[in-house]
């Protein structure tokens, strides 16, 4: 039986075969596609549930689409890695909410936070701050550049690491 340890900043996470065998199971009943998941997987996965509150179901519903051959909405596609030391190896972008301010700042890019409110909040447009400018510069700034990451499949997050068998 093997044992795993994370040694975070604040704390120490511990699981062995069995305890990830069990957290595995509350997640992903299926035995088959379970068991071509590696026990270290499984256990980045109980981490990120338990210090950063990613839901493990976050992480399976892209192995599953993954599996299905389905896109996961909006979110970039599996690719392959061509450098050293993953060349071979593909990875696959899965998404939560805590991964919106990265897309949202790749998509203003370095200077379109500042760009857009100059544009929004010109006093020539709004010589008064209305709430019908704060409307529109929180689409501008949070809105639109999630959509629009979304409609060219462009949402990032973080990766699961696979080999395609």
């Amino acid at each position: 039986m093997k044992n795993w340890t994370a040694i975070l900043a604040t704390r120490e996470i511990k699981a062995d075969t069995r305890s990830l065998d069990a957290f595995a199971s509350a997640y992903l009943p299926d035995q088959e596609l379970r068991s071509r998941i590696a026990e270290k997987l499984w256990f980045d996965i109980q981490v990120h549930y338990l210090e950063f509150g990613i839901h493990p179901m976050e992480i399976v519903d892209a192995i599953q689409n993954l599996e299905a051959g389905e896109p996961q909405n909006g979110v970039k596609p599996a690719t392959k890695f061509t450098r050293q030391p993953l060349k071979g190896l593909w990875h696959k972008h899965y998404f939560t909410a805590r991964f919106l301010p990265a897309n949202i700042s790749l998509a203003l890019g370095k200077n379109g936070l500042r760009d857009t409110i100059e544009t929004i909040l010109d006093p020539v447009k709004y010589p008064v701050i209305t709430p019908e400018a704060i409307e529109e510069l929180a689409h501008a700034v949070v809105s639109a550049p999630v959509e629009k990451r979304d409609s060219d499949g462009k949402i990032t997050g973080e990766w699961v690491i696979f080999a395609k068998h």
